[in-house]
């Protein structure tokens, strides 16, 4: 048709406000309200990792975290140490720590000489930042009959938030140990390595271990001896040992004399143990020490017994005999003398067999100032034995009287007597003129 409008594929019309536009529109509508709930959720997120949050991290005896004692029944006053540490985003205000106590722990205080226990201690840790931690320290006493173990306390903790200031509470376990240390002989061994009766200053060298799960504290041993050994030296039965930990080997020395009246054979010494505690000495185990036989000398005979002063060249002949059942090797007999005497006063008498008896001989030449009485010497013998020098001493007696006359002199003066008498006769016979 002519002048007439043609148009191809007309779009209807509805006349709404959604149209070609409305997907961009929805679109940007949802992108907003997602956007919103995602910064919501951050923002809460934001506000939970930002609160505090007081956890206990580490429990021990003492006040050294590197190095905590050991507690034993019967202990009193003893620190323990509860590490408090804030592992959350903000700071803990005016942090409260409250232990509960219970059996065997108890908080033992005075009042005007009175005694009272308490059933709960508290102590304030102040403001505690994130990040940081603070060590409480509560004394306590340990019971008597408390059992070796862990025991658990409960500690109740209260602070405020850093911003709100709102109030929290927390109830914590706390594992509290009571173990003891467990000292035992390991090993033990003398020097010399064979002991005999008489010996002096013989080392017993005793090696200890703690087999226990706790460790001592002031740990000081004493080796009781009884009758056959003594100290050597004030103390030198006593030994301190400090503190020995889980595990640990120390070495505690003693010094020993020996008895000589002591028989051969074993003996098996006390080890007493004093911690300090109320618990006081305790055997920890026993020390074993071997004496050996030792040959025994038996004074037989010493002729002659008496010597005037100003002798010269006398012969003193004595005579002993081996009483016991082993052998003697290299056997010197000796005879110790004082001021007054001198002369050739050692003698080698070799082998003496069990039973055997010998004579040692000497030359002793008596000072003539030796006053008149009886003089105490010892005769010292000693020997090989077992590839061991051994010596055993024996008290000897000998008189001493006043000077006599030589005999030459004796006869001079005998000689003039009958000279004066021979004289004195002729005289009277001779006639008168």
């Amino acid at each position: 048709m002519r002048g007439a409008l043609i148009y191809a594929n007309p779009k209807p019309h509805c006349g709404c406000w959604w149209s070609d536009k409305m997907p961009i529109r929805a679109v940007a509508f949802l992108s907003t309200i997602m956007i919103l709930v995602i910064f919501g959720n951050f923002v809460g997120n934001v506000e939970a990792v930002t609160a505090p949050d007081v956890v206990v991290t580490s429990v021990y005896w003492g006040t050294n975290p590197l190095g905590g004692v050991s507690v034993h029944p019967g202990d009193t006053n003893i620190p323990l140490s509860i590490v408090l540490s804030n592992v959350g985003d903000a700071a803990a205000r005016d942090v409260e720590a409250k232990l509960l106590l219970a059996p065997p722990f108890s908080y033992v205080y005075y009042v005007a000489g009175t005694r009272y226990s308490a059933d709960n201690v508290s102590q304030s840790a102040g403001d505690i930042q994130a990040g940081f931690s603070f060590t409480t320290q509560f004394i306590l006493t340990v019971a008597s009959e408390a059992a070796a173990g862990v025991h658990r306390l409960k500690l109740s903790v209260n602070y405020k938030t850093a911003r709100e200031l709102s109030p929290l509470e927390k109830t914590l376990s706390v594992d509290v140990p009571v173990w003891t240390g467990d000292v035992r002989v390991q090993h033990v061994l003398t020097v010399p390595a064979k002991v005999y009766p008489g010996d002096n200053q013989v080392t017993a060298r005793v090696w200890l271990v703690n087999s226990g799960t706790g460790s001592t504290a002031d740990l000081q041993v004493r080796l009781v001896l009884g009758t056959a050994f003594s100290p050597s030296s004030g103390g030198s039965d006593v030994f301190f040992l400090g503190t020995m930990q889980p595990g640990q080997v120390s070495e505690a020395d003693f010094y020993l004399d020996v008895s000589d009246t002591a028989e051969f054979g074993n003996y098996n010494l006390k080890l007493m143990a004093d911690s300090g505690s109320a618990s006081g000495q305790v055997e920890i185990g026993q020390v074993p020490l071997y004496v050996s036989e030792k040959v025994k000398f038996e004074l037989v005979q010493m002729e002659p017994k008496t010597l005037h002063a100003g002798d010269s060249g006398v012969s003193v002949r004595v005579t002993i005999k081996n009483v016991g059942s082993v052998r003697s090797d290299s056997v010197r007999a000796q005879l110790r003398v004082g001021n007054y005497f001198s002369g050739t006063l050692t003698d080698f008498l070799g082998t003496m067999q069990p039973g055997e008896t010998k004579t040692a001989y000497f030359t002793l030449d008596v000072d003539a100032k030796a006053e008149p009485q009886t003089y105490r010497m010892d005769l010292r013998i000693d020997w090989t034995q077992s590839n061991n020098n051994l010596d055993h001493t024996l008290p000897v007696e000998l008189s001493v009287t006043a000077a006599e006359l030589p005999i030459p002199l004796i006869a001079v003066a005998l000689v003039l007597v009958v000279l004066v008498i021979v004289v004195v006769v002729r005289r009277r016979r001779k006639p008168k003129p």
